[in-house]
């Protein structure tokens, strides 16, 4: 089938710069880091799944009770939630316990074992994004508690702001190519992040996506209003693990990271020119803010377009940075950092992003 000419240019520029990028390294660009030393927060890593799956099923019952005493709130959610088991009836406490005993999930829970130990980058992460949270948002309950667990292959991230945690489900982090990921048709894009090295930054993201989709929504239903929403989430994402690499908070791996700042403009143009940006037509625009698989020689890795609104509203918050400090010299530079996100948090108008906004030529 032959493409449109403007779809067919696009494309050969795009093998073009695929070919360019095979030999090269990959785009490094200064990241800001706020100064923390002040921030007194400190996040503690409670071994939830070794707890749970020790429990003594012959005295379920008081094993249950002890641990809903030490960890109410996550063993209440975990219980009723993932389990949908109330461990107050005879009912509840059947499923609790054949939960337990199964035997395909306890060679998850073995694997776990084997695969994760003491956790130390997991937990030095941790550091970082209970700082970083209650260096931007004072005001919110800390981030005080992650929880490892056992999900039964269902949910990758989890974060309850409200009462100060995160969850790390590490039953789906147990490496790419994990059988039970391909019995359950887990796509192949989503099993490379299904590691380790993504547990934190999942984490960060549900937090982001929680505290965002509280406060605001996109503007419209326009690629240009969801590209602009997810960019936001990726942005804050961002702020809180900025020494994090961008392949992880964002969940594309290095190549596609190299390739998507090398293919920033076309795709930029790409989307102007084809008047893409105000489509609203889901067939037409999912494929640019929802994950999917990559083909560099046919199609952009999937989030190709949040990612580039995370680059537009990255320019808007370099202007405002400028600007607050030429209007406002003696601002302190945690009041300025907290200023500048909840303006872009609270902006919905995508042309006070694209006006700040010139794609770079590389």
């Amino acid at each position: 089938m032959q493409l449109p000419e403007r779809m067919g240019v696009f494309f050969v520029a795009m093998l073009l710069l695929l070919i360019s990028y095979a030999c090269e390294t990959t785009v490094v660009e200064s990241q800001y880091v706020p100064d923390t030393k002040a921030i007194n927060a400190s996040m503690a890593l409670i071994r939830f799944d070794r707890a749970f799956f020790k429990l003594d099923t012959a005295k379920l019952p008081q094993g249950l009770d002890a641990l809903q005493e030490q960890y109410p709130v996550f063993t209440q959610g975990y219980l009723r939630t993932f389990l949908q088991a109330a461990p107050n009836t005879p009912m509840g406490l059947a499923r609790i316990k054949g939960f337990i005993s199964h035997p395909d999930t306890r060679y998850t829970y073995d694997t776990i074992q084997q695969v994760f130990g003491e956790l130390p980058e997991v937990t030095a992460q941790l550091q970082e994004l209970a700082t970083h949270y209650t260096y931007y948002f004072p005001e919110e309950p800390p981030l005080t508690r992650a929880f490892t667990y056992v999900c039964d292959y269902h949910g990758d991230r989890l974060a309850i702001l409200s009462e100060g945690l995160i969850g790390l489900p590490l039953d789906m982090a147990l490496g790419e190519g994990y059988p039970p990921y391909g019995f359950l048709k887990i796509p192949a894009y989503d099993q490379r992040t299904c590691n380790g090295a993504h547990l934190v930054p999942k984490a960060a993201d549900a937090v982001a996506q929680n505290y965002i989709r509280a406060i605001t929504k996109p503007s419209g239903n326009h690629l240009i209003d969801r590209m602009l929403f997810e960019g936001k989430i990726f942005y804050l994402t961002d702020l809180l693990l900025p020494t994090v690499p961008d392949s992880l908070k964002f969940s594309f791996s290095n190549q596609q990271m190299t390739y998507l700042h090398k293919v920033e403009l076309a795709l930029y143009e790409h989307l102007s020119n084809e008047e893409l940006m105000y489509e609203s037509a889901n067939q037409k625009i999912n494929k640019f803010v929802t994950k999917g698989p990559f083909k560099p020689h046919l199609d952009l890795p999937g989030n190709s377009g949040s990612w580039l609104g995370y680059r537009i509203i990255r320019s808007y918050a370099q202007y405002l940075r400028q600007s607050y400090q030429q209007s406002q010299p003696q601002q302190d530079a945690r009041a300025r950092d907290q200023q500048i996100l909840q303006g872009i948090l609270k902006e919905q108008d995508p042309q006070v992003f694209l006006q700040y906004y010139k794609p770079p030529k590389r």
